[in-house]
Parts: C-alpha cells; structure tokens; sequence
C-alpha cells in the first residue's frame, strides 16, 4: 500500500534539473518585516502573517511546479486527500532533500541566526524555497486536521523567553483541557533546522526504507499533528 501511495506522489519519467539553478529564477517569498519576538512589534508580524495568508496560494502553486519539473512529485494528490496521502508526501520529500539539499548548503547559509535574519531573496533564495516547504506541510496538516490553523505566536512566555517561534507564523490549535495555550507547530522552524543541520536528522543513514522512515522528522511532524497527539495528552 505505500509503495502504491509513493507512485501516486511521483511521476514516470519526471524531467530532472539542477535545482541549484532553478531556484535563480525562483519567486521570492517577500514578507516585510525578518525576524522574531521582540525584535518585531506586534504590527510588523501581524503584517507578516496577512502578507503569508495573501501569497498562500501561489507559494503552493510555485513549489508544486518546481517539485514536479525536477523531482516528479505531485503535491496535488497529498493537497486533495491529505490524509491519505500525507505519510507518502513525507517520505518523497525527505528523499528529494536528502538528495538535493546538501548542494544548496553554503556555510554562509547555514548560520543559526540566518533564518531570522533573512529577507529569503538573492544570495537567500533557498530560504523562500524552505518557507513553501513549510507552507506546504502545514497545508496538509490543516486540511487533515482542522483544528489547525495559521497564526502568530503570541504566547507571552515565549516572548518573553526569546523562544524562536515568538511572533511568528506557525500552526495553531485551541487549547483543550487543563492546557493554558494554544498548542503550536513552528513549521518554518522544523524545515529549515532540517537544512542546517541535516546530520541530526540521519540523512544517508542505511539502506532500509523503515529506517530512513524513522529518521524522517516529517514524518513524524506531519503525522503526529493530524493525529493531535498534543492535544490528546490534555483531554
């Protein structure tokens, strides 16, 4: 049954290219306002999410386009019916970044503090393909489960923690039970953590398909959140 889902997400014959390439004449993903927690008023990351919200489509629209050109993988399917799809979804990306990413990792990108800095443009591009990425996970997750949805993290204790999540666009669910918060997913955060430090996550590690499935933390986002395992734990 996987097996027959992957062939669904991934073409015959797909034209391959070189992705380092293609991403010169990639659209980039254009908020106003870089950065996190107190380093954006309240005004700027509500600008940053109405910006996200507005350009949703079209991101989904442009990495669709530029996965099928040079991977042959079709988001539509894992887009329409998510939650059959969404395991298989996961496992043709992780094996497309396993295999395209590390061309793409610069040292100069790969600072901790790039992904806060950055305007995701120029020298930055790959940090507006990581953004649609992301963008495309949590799409999946919302459709599958709707208690999520896209949102600020406005937690106080975050801000006040500096925690890297704080004012920015990530998944939110209401909370349930004795939960003070909404539950979040920093979705940008998982993806682009997966490019700067890939060795964490097992990248080439064995032959095995089960044992790369293991070390997919996609899999494991994408899957526990529409499950709402977090939510679970407080009913």
């Amino acid at each position: 049954m996987f097996q027959k889902l992957m062939r669904l997400l991934r073409k015959p014959n797909a034209a391959s290219s070189d992705l380092r390439q293609r991403l010169q004449m990639y659209p980039p993903y254009q908020a106003s306002y870089p950065g996190f927690g107190s380093g954006l008023t309240l005004q700027q990351a509500e600008e940053n999410l109405a910006y996200f919200k507005d350009v949703l489509p079209i991101r989904l629209e442009r990495l669709g386009a530029l996965l099928m050109e040079t991977a042959g993988i079709d988001i539509a399917t894992a887009l329409d019916a998510p939650s059959a799809h969404a395991a298989a979804l996961t496992e043709a990306l992780d094996g497309w970044a396993r295999r395209e990413w590390p061309a793409l990792r610069a040292p100069q990108l790969v600072e901790y503090q790039r992904q806060h800095t950055t305007t995701r443009a120029g020298d930055d591009i790959v940090y507006s393909l990581l953004m649609d990425v992301a963008i495309l996970f949590g799409e999946v997750i919302c459709r599958a489960n709707a208690v999520w949805r896209w949102g600020l993290d406005l937690d106080p204790d975050n801000l006040r923690d500096g925690m890297a999540s704080a004012r920015r666009v990530v998944l939110l669910a209401d909370p349930v039970g004795a939960a003070a918060h909404p539950f979040l997913v920093d979705v940008e955060g998982i993806v682009v953590g997966r490019f700067q430090q890939p060795t964490n996550v097992g990248w080439g590690v064995g032959a095995d398909g089960a044992s790369l499935r293991a070390l997919n933390p996609w899999h494991r986002m994408v899957t526990e959140a529409i499950r709402g395992d977090a939510m679970a734990a407080w009913h």
